[in-house]
C-alpha cells in the first residue's frame, strides 16, 4: 500500500507520541522530518544485521526510479576539467559517462590519477571520474576540449546520476520508490525525530524498527546485482577464436 505524505506525517506523529504544537512541532516540521528520511532511505549504506547471520551485511541501498540519463556536449566553452551536470538538480553521484560521439565508454579512473595529469592539458576527453568541487556534484575529465586551429574536441556524451528523491510537494504526494519501502520511510523519520525531540529510548527503538525492516529484503538495484539461479550471466561465442 502507498503512502501519502500526509499519511506518513500522521504515521511519524503516532510513533513518537503525537507531539504536537503550534510554535514548532507542526505539520512543516514532521514534512521535513518525511523529506530527511525519503533522502536517507533512499541514499542508505551501513552495516545491516540480516536474519540468520552472525556478521553484520554492508548494505547500499539504491532504487532504479532515482536514476537518470542526460545528454550534453564536452566542448571548449567548460573552464575548467571540472564537470557540472546538466542539469546538477539533487545529483548524488554520476555514475558512468559514455561517449557518443565515438562510441565508446569513457574509463573511470580514481580520483587520485586523475589529479596526476595536468588538469589544463587539452585534447579529446578519454578519462574522468566522479567529484565535487565549491559546494557541486560533478566530474573530473581528463583532457579539456579545444577548437583552437583544425583541432575539434568536443564529444557529445551521456551522463548516467543518481539522484537523491524529488521532497513530497503536496499531502496527496506519494514517494516515487516502490511502496513496500514507505512504510521504512515513516520509520526512518520517526527515528529522526525522536532523536529531536531528546526520546533516546524511543529513538533507539525506533532506529532498529528502520534497520530491522532493511533486513529483511533487498532495494532493487541490490536485487539486479545478483548473479541469479542459474548463475552468473554468460555469453557464448559464435564461430572460431584466433
Amino acid at each position: 500500500m502507498a503512502f501519502t505524505r500526509a499519511q506518513l506525517v500522521t504515521l511519524v506523529k503516532q510513533l513518537t507520541g503525537n507531539r504536537t504544537n503550534t510554535s514548532n512541532l507542526t505539520d512543516s516540521w514532521y514534512q521535513d522530518r518525511v523529506t530527511s528520511a525519503y533522502r536517507r532511505l533512499c541514499t542508505f549504506q551501513g552495516a545491516v544485521q540480516a536474519p540468520g547471520l552472525r556478521q553484520p551485511q554492508q548494505r547500499k541501498l539504491g532504487f532504479f526510479e532515482l536514476e537518470d540519463r542526460q545528454s550534453r556536449t564536452l566542448d571548449s566553452t567548460l573552464t575548467s576539467n571540472f564537470v557540472t551536470p546538466s542539469p546538477s538538480t539533487d545529483v548524488v553521484v554520476v555514475t558512468d559517462l559514455y561517449d557518443r560521439t565515438h562510441d565508446r565508454g569513457l574509463d573511470r579512473r580514481s580520483l587520485r590519477e586523475i589529479r596526476t595529469h595536468n588538469p589544463d592539458a587539452t585534447g579529446i576527453p578519454r578519462t574522468w571520474c566522479p567529484a565535487g568541487q565549491g559546494g557541486v556534484v560533478g566530474y573530473y575529465i581528463n583532457q579539456v576540449p579545444t577548437s583552437l586551429l583544425t583541432t575539434v574536441d568536443a564529444i557529445v556524451v551521456y551522463e548516467y546520476v543518481y539522484k537523491y528523491p524529488t521532497a513530497l510537494a503536496a499531502d496527496a504526494t506519494t514517494p516515487v520508490i516502490p511502496d513496500v519501502w514507505h512504510i521504512a520511510i515513516a520509520f526512518a523519520a520517526a527515528s529522526e525525530a525522536a532523536l529531536l525531540l531528546d526520546m533516546p529510548e524511543k529513538h533507539t527503538e525506533l532506529e532498529g524498527k528502520f534497520i530491522g525492516y532493511i533486513a529483511e529484503r533487498k532495494s532493487p538495484m541490490e536485487e539486479a546485482a545478483r548473479s541469479g539461479l542459474a548463475g552468473s550471466r554468460r555469453f557464448t561465442p559464435i564461430g572460431m577464436r584466433t
